[in-house]
């Protein structure tokens, strides 16, 4: 039987695991929509946002698709990819 402290101890595990997760998808979903922002010239194309994304273009999108997501991977591929390797352990 489990102790208290075990139980703990494993939620936080199961925590840290799960935001590891949502950061290791985030990061490859930004990688991933680059085809179609290409695909779709969204530079030029891309019409402003409605409703919750109201106000949000091209401007403010293309950056974080690009940009962003280029300093995340290079934070993971830094330490000769010692950061990709400790993330892809606990998914």
């Amino acid at each position: 039987m489990s102790t208290a402290s075990e139980n703990r101890d494993s939620d936080y595990i199961t925590r840290v695991r799960a935001a590891n997760k949502a950061i290791w998808d985030g990061i490859n979903d930004l990688i991933e929509v680059r085809g179609q922002w290409n695909a779709l010239g969204y530079g030029n194309t891309l019409t402003p946002g409605v409703g919750l994304n109201d106000g949000i273009g091209a401007t403010e999108v293309g950056p974080v698709v690009f940009d962003t997501a280029d300093a995340l991977v290079a934070v993971l591929d830094a330490n000769n990819g010692g950061h990709r390797a400790n993330m892809a352990k606990l998914l």
